[in-house]
C-alpha cells in the first residue's frame, strides 16, 4: 500500500476518535447497523445487509463509487398458510449477477435488481464446488430440523437431495466437483439417552457408503472437511491425541489419522481456506485474541499492509490479492468498519461503519491476563473504566454455557458498564471452551465447585493487585453466568456486595426436568449427564450446589431478571429463587420481560435491562469517578 493511503486512513480514524463523549445506553443498543458484506467474484459489487429498528434490507454497492442502493427491503408476506416477515439475514454470491439470500425460514436466489430467480430450500450453507470458476450449484438445507441437505441450481431451482445412511447430518465434505463424499451423522436411541456419532465415506460419487468410525456423542470425534483427489484420503479436523483442534490428513483405507497439516499446541484451528490447493492459503485461530495466519505470499503481503494501516485491530480480508480486497476491521474499542482496498493503487476506502450511532463515543480497551487457581492458569479479560490508578468498583461478569467462552472484541455490556464507571472482570474459568481439551474437561462435574473457585480466585487476585475495591464488588451473569452469580453469593457471601442473575439456573436438579428445550433434546441431555452429572442418582450432590436450596446464606442484595418466554431456562427458576429469598426476608429486586426468551430481542427491553442494572449497581457498589451520561 502507498504511504499516502495509509496517512489518509490514519486521519480518518483519528477524526472519528477525536469526537469523544461517553457512551450512552441508547447509543450502545441502537440497532442501526450494516453487516455481512461480501465482494462479488469480479470485484465490481459488494452485497450486504442493513438493519434499522424495524427491518433489514439487502444493500448493493458499486465498487467504483461505493454508492449504496437498496435492492430488497424486508416485508410481511403471505405464502399459502404462512404469514411471516421476509427479511434478509444472510447473503452469498453465486455469480457476478446472482445472489443467494436467506430469509430465516426459506432461501432464494435473486438478481442484482432484486428480482427473484429461484427457491433454494430452507437455508443456504454455501458453495458446493470449490475453485475460481463460478458455479450455480449451492449446498442448502432442505430440512434444518432433520439436518437434511441438498444441491440446488441457483439459476433454475433444480434440486437434488443427498442420500446417506440413516441419521442427522451435522458435518459433511465434498470433492472439488461438488460431490458429497463424506458425512458425519448423529443417531439417538429411542428409549435411552444414548447418542452415537458415525463418520461415513464414499470412494467415488457412485460408490456405496462405508462407515469409517463411530463414537459416543460425548467423545472427541473427528469431522471431515474436504475430499481431495487422492484415493482413500480425507482432510479432517480432530484433536485426538492432542489438546487442541488441528487439521489432519486421514487414511480411509486404514481408517487412521495421518499427517498433521496444520496445528497449534495451545489454540484451536477454527478455520482454513485453500484446503483444496497444494498448500493452505490461511488458517485462523481464536485464542485470547483472534488471528489469521497466511501461507500464501500474496495474501500475507496484503494482510501486513492492512494491519499496518489499521493497527491494534483484527482485520479480516477477502477477495483477490491482486485486485480488490474487502476488509472487515474491528477491535475491542470499535464494533467495526468495512473498507475496500485496491491492491494495485494501494487505495483504501471506507465503505461503511458497522454501528454508525457509536461513532465518536469513548470506548475502553479490553486487557488480557492470566492468574493462578488450584494448579491451573486461568485466562481472563479486564476492562477498566479509566487509566487512573487506584482500586475500582468491580463487576464480575460470568459467561453462559458453561462450555462457552468470552472473546476479545467490542462487547455492548462491557462497554456500557465501563462507561458508567465500573471495571469489568471476565474470568474464563475451567470448563470454558476454546482453551484446550484438558482445560475444558477440568470443569466437568464442577458446577459450584472448582469452576466457582476459579472465579473467586480471580476476584481475590484483582483485590491483591489493588485494582478492585474489596468493598465494591458485584457478581453478575446470564444463563450459567446467572447461576454462578447466585452461587457466588451463597458460597462466598462476604466477597460480594450484590449479585445479578439474568435467565439464571437456580436449582441444578430441577434443570434436568424443567420442561426446557434442553430436557426435550436427547443429545443435550446426554451432554448434561456427562458434563454435570446424573441428578437421578445424586440429587443430594446437586442440592449442595443449588442457590435455591441455600437462599438463607445469601447476605447481599439480589437483582433477578428473566424473559417470560424463556425455553432454555424457564422463568420458573427465577420465580422459585425470588420466592425463596423473600421467604428469608432477603433484599431482592425483580424484573421480568414480556415476549422475551433466553436473551433480549426488543430495544426497549434492552434499555430497561441496562437502566435497571446500572441503578442497582450504583445503589450498592457505586460507580468510579468517571463522568458518564445517564
Amino acid at each position: 500500500m502507498k504511504g499516502m493511503s495509509v496517512a489518509i486512513l490514519a486521519l480518518l480514524v483519528a477524526s472519528r476518535a477525536a469526537l469523544g463523549g461517553p457512551l450512552t445506553i441508547e447509543q450502545a443498543v441502537d440497532p442501526l447497523s450494516t453487516y455481512a458484506l461480501s465482494l462479488s467474484p469480479d470485484g465490481k459489487h459488494i452485497a450486504g445487509i442493513g438493519y434499522n429498528i424495524n427491518n433489514s434490507g439487502l444493500i448493493l454497492y458499486d465498487t467504483a463509487t461505493l454508492t449504496p442502493r437498496m435492492i430488497y427491503e424486508g416485508k410481511q408476506v403471505e405464502e399459502g398458510y404462512w404469514s411471516f416477515q421476509k427479511a434478509p439475514l444472510a447473503v452469498t454470491w453465486v455469480d457476478n449477477d446472482l445472489l443467494a439470500v436467506d430469509y430465516g425460514i426459506k432461501a432464494e436466489s435473486i438478481r442484482l435488481d432484486g428480482t427473484k430467480v429461484a427457491d433454494l430450500g430452507e437455508k443456504v450453507i454455501g458453495r458446493a464446488e470449490r475453485g475460481n470458476t463460478p458455479s450455480p450449484n449451492m449446498l442448502v438445507y432442505t430440512d434444518r430440523e432433520d439436518g437434511d441437505i441438498g444441491l440446488v441450481n441457483a439459476r433454475t431451482g433444480a434440486m437434488r437431495k443427498f442420500s446417506y445412511p440413516s441419521g442427522k447430518a451435522i458435518k459433511w465434505a465434498f470433492d472439488k466437483r461438488g460431490e458429497l463424499r463424506a458425512v458425519t451423522l448423529v443417531n439417538s436411541a429411542f428409549w435411552k439417552d444414548v447418542s452415537r456419532v458415525s463418520n461415513w465415506y464414499k470412494p467415488s460419487a457412485g460408490a456405496e457408503w462405508e462407515k469409517l468410525a463411530e463414537f459416543s456423542i460425548t467423545e472427541d470425534y473427528w469431522v471431515p472437511l474436504y475430499v481431495p483427489d487422492e484415493a482413500d484420503a480425507l482432510v479432517v479436523s480432530s484433536r485426538s491425541g492432542r489438546d487442541t483442534y488441528a487439521i489432519y490428513a486421514y487414511d480411509t483405507k486404514h481408517r487412521a489419522l495421518g499427517e498433521l497439516m496444520a496445528g497449534h499446541p495451545t489454540v484451536d484451528i477454527v478455520g482454513v481456506s485453500g484446503i483444496d490447493q497444494a498448500s493452505f492459503e490461511q488458517v485462523s485461530t481464536r485464542g485470547m485474541k483472534p488471528q489469521q495466519i497466511w501461507f500464501d505470499p500474496a495474501w500475507d503481503a496484503v494482510q501486513r499492509a492492512v494491519d499496518q494501516a489499521l493497527p491494534k485491530r483484527f482485520n479480516q480480508i477477502s477477495g483477490n490479492p491482486k485486485g480488490k480486497v474487502l476488509v472487515q476491521s474491528s477491535s475491542d474499542v470499535d464494533p467495526g468498519s468495512w473498507y475496500l482496498l485496491d491492491v494495485a493503487s494501494g487505495e483504501l476506502r471506507l465503505i461503511c461503519v458497522t454501528r454508525p450511532k457509536l461513532a465518536g463515543a469513548d470506548m475502553r480497551p479490553m486487557e488480557t491476563f492470566k492468574y493462578a487457581a488450584d494448579g491451573l492458569s486461568i485466562p481472563a479479560f479486564l476492562t477498566k473504566p479509566s487509566d487512573k490508578p487506584g482500586a475500582m468498583p468491580l463487576v464480575v461478569l460470568i459467561h453462559g454455557g458453561p462450555t462457552a467462552r468470552d472473546y476479545w472484541g467490542w462487547n455492548e455490556e462491557v462497554q456500557i458498564l465501563a462507561a458508567h464507571g465500573y471495571a469489568v472482570f471476565q474470568p474464563q474459568f475451567r470448563g470454558s471452551s476454546g482453551f484446550g481439551r484438558r482445560f475444558e474437561e477440568a470443569g466437568f462435574g464442577q458446577w459450584g465447585l472448582s469452576m466457582q473457585d476459579d472465579i473467586t480466585a480471580g476476584v481475590e487476585y484483582l483485590i491483591k493487585q489493588g485494582i478492585a475495591d474489596p468493598k465494591r464488588v458485584c457478581i453478575a451473569g446470564a444463563s450459567y453466568g446467572g447461576y454462578a452469580a447466585l452461587w457466588g453469593l451463597v458460597k462466598t457471601p462476604d466477597l460480594y456486595r450484590c449479585g445479578v442473575s439474568f435467565a439464571g439456573v437456580s436449582d441444578v436438579e430441577f434443570m434436568f426436568h424443567d420442561r426446557s428445550d434442553r430436557t426435550e433434546n436427547k443429545v443435550t441431555r446426554e451432554f448434561m449427564l456427562a458434563r454435570i452429572g446424573d441428578a437421578r442418582s445424586n440429587k443430594e450432590r446437586f442440592d449442595d450446589v443449588s442457590p435455591l436450596k441455600h437462599a438463607d446464606r445469601i447476605k447481599a442484595p439480589v437483582l433477578i431478571m428473566h424473559g417470560k418466554e424463556d425455553v432454555r431456562v424457564p422463568i420458573a427458576h427465577a420465580e422459585k429463587m425470588k420466592d425463596a429469598l423473600e421467604a428469608q426476608h432477603k433484599t431482592v429486586q425483580w424484573l421480568s420481560f414480556e415476549k422475551e426468551g433466553h436473551g433480549l430481542y426488543y430495544v426497549n427491553n434492552e434499555i430497561a435491562y441496562y437502566k435497571t442494572l446500572l441503578e442497582f449497581l450504583d445503589k450498592y457498589i457505586g460507580p468510579a469517578s468517571v463522568a458518564a451520561a445517564p
